[in-house]
């Protein structure tokens, strides 16, 4: 028996650290920008993270916008504004007709009050208040 031994390459490999210069990133992030080159490109090129690209994207790049935040709202300010107004509207036309109501109810007691000859809104409001019905 004749058992032949093969030799295997270690499993893990400690990769040398690489530094890239700042001209390699720009020109790199210049190159996606103007979609000459895609980021899988570059991972697959230089054998790094699409991580590291996209890092190199965020401090080199000319067109992003470094530092600045975009607040995504679902409505917009004058929408809401409108809406407040309608909201606004439509509580005093409620009110309007709610002193419509008030009014009329006063002027119905004056008239009956004039008609029976005593005043109504006095005789309502005193016996509810003796507790009598």
């Amino acid at each position: 028996m004749n058992i032949t031994k093969k030799k295997t390459q270690p499993v893990f490999q400690l990769r040398q650290r690489r530094i890239f210069s700042t001209e390699l990133k720009k020109k790199l992030v210049e190159e996606i920008e103007y979609k000459r080159l895609k980021v899988r490109d570059v991972c697959n090129l230089y054998h790094v993270s699409d991580t590291i690209v996209y890092k190199w994207i965020k401090l080199y790049s000319l067109t992003s916008n470094n530092g600045s935040t975009m607040v995504v709202e679902s409505d917009s300010k004058e929408t809401k504004i409108d809406r407040l107004r309608e909201y606004i509207l439509d509580l005093e036309r409620n009110v309007g007709k709610k002193q419509l109501e008030i009014d009329f109810l006063n002027k119905v007691i004056e008239i009956c009050s004039s008609e029976l000859g005593y005043d109504v809104k006095k005789k309502c409001t005193t016996s509810h208040f003796n507790g009598i019905d």
